[in-house]
């Protein structure tokens, strides 16, 4: 092999090592950024239950989504029990939109804080109108906590609450009063 074909062997390897190391490079830039955010996600789930916990941020969530799982699920009397705030919402109709309007708050715990006021429009529930679709006349909803955190909520036909077997309003009213 003569000496130009040894130099273009020689720059055609020098360019694949320059690839190769590139590649090389791109690779571990991107396993240090995953590394670097899954070591701290395996820090949080490696924590033991017997370390206490901070009392705000994430895990304070964590413990209200864990103290009332399945609230739905519950009775009534737990239900109204466990809840700091009971508002009464019914659906207004804006054009082609139905607005949920908290209309009565049933139930609110001392110092509670709870950021809506009747008269309030609370978004969550409100919905754009569908064909054959019928969501009922409202919504009761139950909160957890402080500051208040949507648990649950069912919809209000007429006087009847469909989601507590058709309990009547009237009934869930007198319960929440007699629990007070």
């Amino acid at each position: 092999m003569d000496t130009s074909g040894q130099e273009a062997v020689a720059r055609a390897v020098r360019r694949l090592t320059i690839a190769v190391w590139a590649l090389t490079t791109v690779l571990a830039v991107l396993l240090g950024m995953y590394f670097a955010a899954y070591i701290p996600f395996l820090s949080m789930m490696g924590e033991s239950s017997s370390e206490p916990r901070p009392t705000s941020g994430p895990s304070t969530v964590s413990k209200l989504t864990d103290r009332y799982n399945k609230f739905y699920e519950w009775p009534p009397e737990k239900q109204i029990d466990a809840a700091s705030v009971i508002a009464l919402a019914k659906y207004q109709k804006n054009g082609d939109r139905m607005k949920c309007i908290i209309s009565e708050i049933l139930k609110k715990a001392p110092e509670t804080k709870f950021y809506y006021n009747v008269g309030d429009e609370y978004g969550q529930c409100s919905h754009y109108l569908r064909p054959g679709e019928d969501r009922g006349d409202g919504q009761i909803m139950f909160f957890v906590g402080n500051p208040a955190e949507f648990r649950f909520s069912t919809s209000l036909r007429g006087d009847r609450l469909s989601g507590l077997g058709d309990m009547p309003i009237d009934l869930l009213k007198k319960q929440i009063n007699e629990g007070k």
